[in-house]
């Protein structure tokens, strides 16, 4: 292609890089021509779509401590990472085993030393929740609330824990994309709430209009617990973009 191309099997890891990018992926060898052409803008879409998404009303400072709840794959995480430089701290929480473990492959490759990744669902309350698969891509794998769930076992726990165990105090932003969780994450924040500077939740009513289920309709909790906890919303209502009319910012 003659570009500085090259993947490679890492540690269990089917591994590409273009110049000093590293984007580690999954245990099987599924690269197709579209996607090599792909990945050499994948940095750059990112960061296009880190601030489009997210930072329409926060811009990251040095010595901001950023945190990342549903963190992926570092789709956003190295933006974040960047902006908030050396003096800085991004956590970046992720439940699903697999993107995890991109996570933080991502990180080492990358060199984001100022990246803490935790692998957690953020939940109301400790203990375990199960995450479905889902068939059409892994950024729609969502907690399951069914008894009969055939899901993957995660450990779950609350951002005040998370605070306490990383020793944060105050936190700049908060990013929040889980998948129809936010009810649950939320209330598990509020020890911890005040001292949140500015959040943005994706929420996903959305899915729930495609009939993917009601606990997907979150929108008016999200809405009516940051006011009650002293933010000013922000939206998008007439994006054409069904997701981003649905994030939620929360301003102070």
């Amino acid at each position: 292609m003659g570009e500085d191309i090259e993947i490679a099997y890492v540690d269990g890891h089917w591994t590409y890089r273009v110049g000093p990018d590293f984007f580690p992926g999954g245990p099987r060898f599924n690269y197709t021509p579209p996607d090599f052409e792909r990945l050499r803008r994948q940095m750059e879409v990112n960061a296009s779509e880190t601030k489009e998404h997210w930072l329409q009303h926060y811009r990251p400072q040095e010595g901001d401590v950023v945190v990342d709840v549903g963190a992926g794959r570092g789709e956003d995480t190295l933006t974040f990472s960047r902006a908030v430089g050396a003096t800085g701290r991004v956590i970046a929480i992720e439940a699903h085993p697999m993107s995890f473990a991109i996570l933080r492959k991502f990180c080492q490759l990358n060199r984001l030393s100022n990246v803490t990744p935790v692998q957690l669902a953020l939940m109301d309350k400790p203990g375990t929740v199960r995450i479905v698969e889902s068939e059409s891509s892994w950024m729609e794998n969502a907690i399951e609330y069914g008894q009969e769930s055939s899901g993957i076992t995660v450990q779950a726990g609350t951002l005040n824990d998370v605070c306490q165990q990383q020793g944060l105090k105050d936190i700049a932003f908060l990013k929040m994309n889980i998948e129809g969780a936010e009810r649950h994450a939320l209330l598990g924040m509020e020890p911890v709430i005040q001292h949140i500077r500015q959040i943005c939740v994706a929420c996903h009513d959305f899915r729930a209009k495609l009939g993917h289920g009601e606990h997907f309709r979150t929108r008016s909790f999200v809405e009516q617990f940051l006011i009650k906890h002293g933010y000013t919303l922000a939206s998008r209502p007439n994006d054409p973009r069904d997701y981003v009319r649905d994030h939620v910012f929360g301003l102070r």
